[in-house]
Protein backbone atom coordinates (compact mmCIF):
# COMPACT_ATOMS: atom_id res chain seq x y z
CA UNK A 1 0.00 0.00 0.00
CA UNK A 2 1.19 3.55 -0.95
CA UNK A 3 0.24 6.76 0.41
CA UNK A 4 0.89 10.29 -0.95
CA UNK A 5 0.47 13.04 1.08
CA UNK A 6 -0.58 16.83 -0.35
CA UNK A 7 -1.01 19.54 1.31
CA UNK A 8 -3.80 21.98 -0.41
CA UNK A 9 -3.41 25.78 -0.62
CA UNK A 10 -4.28 27.87 2.31
CA UNK A 11 -6.81 30.17 0.28
CA UNK A 12 -9.10 27.44 -0.63
CA UNK A 13 -12.33 27.06 1.68
CA UNK A 14 -13.46 24.31 3.38
CA UNK A 15 -15.98 23.60 0.89
CA UNK A 16 -13.44 23.71 -2.27
CA UNK A 17 -11.21 21.34 0.39
CA UNK A 18 -14.08 18.56 0.42
CA UNK A 19 -14.91 18.69 -3.26
CA UNK A 20 -11.06 18.05 -3.78
CA UNK A 21 -10.78 14.94 -1.26
CA UNK A 22 -14.02 14.02 -3.32
CA UNK A 23 -12.09 14.28 -6.88
CA UNK A 24 -9.20 12.02 -5.09
CA UNK A 25 -11.37 10.09 -3.74
CA UNK A 26 -12.68 9.18 -6.93
CA UNK A 27 -9.49 9.08 -8.72
CA UNK A 28 -9.03 5.14 -10.04
CA UNK A 29 -6.65 3.70 -7.75
CA UNK A 30 -7.27 5.33 -4.71
CA UNK A 31 -8.85 3.35 -1.81
CA UNK A 32 -9.16 6.67 1.00
CA UNK A 33 -8.22 10.49 0.64
CA UNK A 34 -8.76 12.26 4.36
CA UNK A 35 -7.30 14.95 5.78
CA UNK A 36 -3.84 13.48 8.42
CA UNK A 37 -5.53 14.43 11.38
CA UNK A 38 -9.37 15.26 11.53
CA UNK A 39 -10.03 16.97 15.20
CA UNK A 40 -7.07 19.42 14.85
CA UNK A 41 -7.41 23.38 14.87
CA UNK A 42 -3.97 24.47 13.96
CA UNK A 43 -4.40 25.96 10.46
CA UNK A 44 -0.98 24.31 8.78
CA UNK A 45 -2.47 20.74 9.92
CA UNK A 46 -5.53 21.42 8.50
CA UNK A 47 -4.26 21.68 5.11
CA UNK A 48 -2.14 18.09 5.07
CA UNK A 49 -3.92 15.13 3.68
CA UNK A 50 -3.31 12.02 2.36
CA UNK A 51 -4.07 9.25 -0.13
CA UNK A 52 -4.06 6.04 -0.15
CA UNK A 53 -3.46 3.58 -2.58
CA UNK A 54 -4.68 0.37 -3.43
CA UNK A 55 -2.40 -1.97 -4.61
CA UNK A 56 -2.85 -2.17 -8.22
CA UNK A 57 -3.16 1.44 -8.92
CA UNK A 58 -0.52 3.55 -10.97
CA UNK A 59 1.09 5.50 -7.88
CA UNK A 60 3.14 7.97 -11.15
CA UNK A 61 -0.42 8.51 -12.71
CA UNK A 62 -2.44 9.41 -9.50
CA UNK A 63 0.41 11.03 -8.04
CA UNK A 64 0.65 13.61 -11.67
CA UNK A 65 -2.95 14.10 -10.91
CA UNK A 66 -2.50 15.33 -7.62
CA UNK A 67 -0.13 17.70 -8.70
CA UNK A 68 -1.94 19.16 -11.11
CA UNK A 69 -4.71 20.22 -8.92
CA UNK A 70 -4.87 23.73 -8.89
CA UNK A 71 -5.89 23.76 -5.30
CA UNK A 72 -3.03 21.50 -4.54
CA UNK A 73 0.19 23.36 -3.13
CA UNK A 74 2.20 20.43 -3.48
CA UNK A 75 2.00 16.33 -3.22
CA UNK A 76 4.94 13.92 -2.71
CA UNK A 77 5.10 9.94 -1.48
CA UNK A 78 6.58 10.21 2.24
CA UNK A 79 10.47 8.66 2.90
CA UNK A 80 10.34 4.49 3.74
CA UNK A 81 10.52 4.03 7.24
CA UNK A 82 12.60 1.16 8.49
CA UNK A 83 12.28 -0.27 11.77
Amino acid sequence: MTDIMFTIRADVSIEQRDRVLGKIQDMPGVELAAPIKRDTTSKTLQRIHFARLTEASEVTNCLSAIREMPEVENASLPARRGI
